[in-house]
């Protein structure tokens, strides 16, 4: 009965293992995908955007945006500009 207790207790925890490896930056692209997505954009789109996104702000760029809850004053521009760079043909 204990090594089915550790199975369990093992399938168990797994997903909150892998929660936990997931990095702050991981979860704000996540999240601007799933917003860009559900405004209607392919994912495709969205994943190009933010790549572009973090090649202007960076890594740390990104995650300061979302922790400070409010965008940079060019945040606009550069969204447009990376949409209009991510559109297919």
């Amino acid at each position: 009965m204990g090594s089915r207790i550790r199975k369990i207790l093992t399938v168990a925890l797994i997903p909150l293992a892998l929660c936990a490896c997931t990095s702050e930056l991981d979860k704000v692209r996540s999240q601007f995908i799933d917003n860009c997505m559900s405004s209607g954009a392919p994912k495709s789109n969205c994943k190009c955007a933010i790549d572009k996104l973090q090649d202007h702000y960076g890594e740390q760029g990104l995650v300061a945006i979302n922790r400070q809850g409010y965008p940079p004053s060019d945040f606009a521009e550069q969204l447009f500009v990376a949409a209009g760079q991510c559109r297919n043909p």
